[in-house]
């Protein structure tokens, strides 16, 4: 396999290019919990720092985050316009990628204001994978690749009764050859948990097909997928349906 899961964290190295994917940062998504009278301490400098030591440790070439950088749908307030500052003011001199998510609105004017360059695309093409945020269909050029790598979903798995994040791989579905005219017929879809701590995430299940467009629509499998843990380790060595349903 070209991609390694990067061990005890939810990310991933693109073994060709040495580039880091990893998804679902929600920078800012503490306010929500205070609005319902928990609060939580500004973790955005954190989640920087861990992600530098991350490139840093697997002596990696680039990031490429999966979309959903952000939390908050609308423009933000100051105190997220600060804690923008302060995640990305970690990551000086690294080259960045985001795959824009449906609740990026506004980054590159936010990435403008705080004085960080980075490339914002729909899809960005590696040379054997399409690295997207999942909330819309692929191109066709996308479904060439060996595998498409998506956020969105916000994997996790049941394991020993408790819900922790993970990784879903699966193949190619039924639907694929009706929405495509040609397509790799063994790409693989991996779809990756939310890098945020505060976020556990969705169990894999229905609800997990219903959320993602990929796996909706029919173009991969959900039933025949399978979930590893943040360590690589296949769960219970089945597909997700048998695992968690």
């Amino acid at each position: 396999m070209g991609m390694s899961f990067l061990k005890g964290v939810p990310a991933l190295m693109i073994d060709s290019e040495r580039i880091i994917a990893l998804g679902d940062l929600h920078i800012g998504i503490e306010d929500t919990f205070s609005g319902s009278g928990v609060s939580f301490p500004n973790a955005a400098a954190a989640m920087g720092l861990e992600i530098r030591r991350i490139y840093e440790e697997n002596n990696a070439n680039g990031i490429v985050f999966l979309g959903d950088v952000k939390h908050r749908l609308a423009n933000l307030t100051k105190e997220d316009a600060g804690s923008f500052r302060e995640f990305f003011g970690k990551l000086d001199g690294i080259d960045v990628r985001i795959a824009r998510g449906n609740h990026d609105a506004y980054l590159e004017s936010i990435l403008s204001g705080i004085g960080f360059k980075a490339g914002i695309e729909k899809e960005i093409m590696l040379s054997d994978a399409a690295l997207m945020h999942g909330n819309a269909l692929p191109s066709e050029e996308a479904v060439m690749k060996d595998y498409i790598i998506c956020g969105h979903g916000h994997i996790a798995a049941q394991v020993n009764g408790v819900d922790k994040k993970a990784w879903l791989v699966a193949r190619a579905g039924t639907a694929m050859g009706e929405h495509y005219e040609d397509y790799n017929k063994d790409i693989e879809l991996i779809a990756a948990p939310a890098f945020n701590r505060l976020i556990i995430g969705s169990r894999i299940g229905h609800e997990t097909g219903e959320h993602m467009p990929l796996l909706n629509s029919g173009l991969f499998d959900l039933e025949s997928a399978k979930a590893y843990d943040l360590y690589g380790n296949l769960l219970n060595g089945t597909g997700a349906g048998a695992i968690l349903d």
